[in-house]
């Protein structure tokens, strides 16, 4: 669904060429970003049609594109019938060494504009490129602000069954998708020291993504260092899990072990939800999956050994 230019260029065009092929239409987001680059708040998202849109070869091999398919988004009735959105949650990597992953809250807010079928690519109905939006479309409180998963919910008509299926595959999408990433961050050199001195640490991310009209998750990005002065109901959200982290984690708490700092954590979780407890997918009912290729079925895949307990 990602793909990053130039590595996946050949699987990109074929996709591409084969949509064509088939005469399917597939509008594309094109995503410039790298460290040096300075890309914020969607100033560095554009969307195109066909592959002659594509960065030049000697500007893909800058290593900074990504590209992913506009997915088709889940939409309501009346007002908020042709139109896009944008949900975000925050995650927070309580430890990497056993991995600890949790989940906060569900916002979304939707695009100013409706779908327009002459011009589907209109930036004002396109949502992704927030930046864009507010400083060329009519911007409009009841569609712009964001608002609870359980008012989204509502706007876009989906049942309180629907509703929790879609958290539950949220959950389990990023879950899967930060246990996948577990060897490259538990190799990095700055989290092999934290795993070393003891230290307890923590990162807190942000997600953006969408839900598709098969009512499941598509992840956009997820992002680093989210903005900390969010305001409306997002800002409250991101306050509150802030405060709701740092009692999580006990930091005022007397040094704890690893064993004991996880089951900590598991009796103070406040709104954060259980995505991966010690390297192993958390499902509703408390379960640990055995069921998902877990980092520690992966170490044991690769010969890499069982993995050292530390107080990370």
């Amino acid at each position: 669904y990602c793909f990053s230019l130039p590595e996946d260029r050949d699987l990109l065009l074929e996709g591409m060429r084969q949509r064509h092929s088939m005469q399917q239409e597939q509008l594309w987001v094109l995503k410039e970003d790298f460290p040096d680059k300075h890309k914020h708040v969607g100033t560095g998202i554009n969307f195109i049609k066909s592959e002659t849109e594509l960065p030049s070869n000697e500007d893909q091999n800058s290593g900074g594109y990504l590209v992913q398919p506009l997915v088709n988004h889940k939409m309501g009735e009346g007002i908020y019938q042709r139109r896009r959105h944008e949900l975000k949650m925050y995650i927070s990597v309580t430890s990497t060494s056993p991995l600890r992953v949790y989940t906060y809250s569900i916002t979304g807010y939707f695009a100013n504009a409706q779908i327009d079928d002459a011009d589907p690519l209109d930036q004002c109905s396109a949502v992704i490129d927030r930046n864009h939006m507010k400083k060329s479309c009519h911007t409009n409180a009841t569609f712009y602000e964001h608002r609870s998963f359980d008012q989204f919910a509502e706007n876009v008509g989906i049942t309180h069954s629907e509703k929790q299926i879609f958290i539950e595959r949220t959950n389990e999408l990023i879950g899967k998708v930060i246990v996948q990433a577990q060897p490259t961050v538990q190799n990095n050199v700055v989290n092999k020291g934290i795993a070393m001195s003891g230290a307890a640490c923590f990162s807190f991310l942000r997600v953006d993504f969408a839900m598709t009209d098969s009512i499941v998750p598509y992840i956009y990005e997820i992002n680093e260092f989210p903005f900390a002065n969010a305001k409306g109901h997002l800002g409250w959200v991101e306050q509150k899990a802030y405060r709701d982290l740092f009692i999580m984690m006990g930091l005022d708490h007397e040094p704890m072990d690893a064993l004991e700092r996880s089951k900590y954590e598991m009796d103070h979780l406040g709104g954060w939800t259980p995505v991966v407890i010690d390297d192993v997918i958390f499902r509703k009912g408390g379960n640990l999956s055995s069921a998902v290729d877990t980092y520690a079925e992966y170490r044991k895949k690769e010969g890499l050994g069982e993995i050292e307990t530390t107080n990370s």
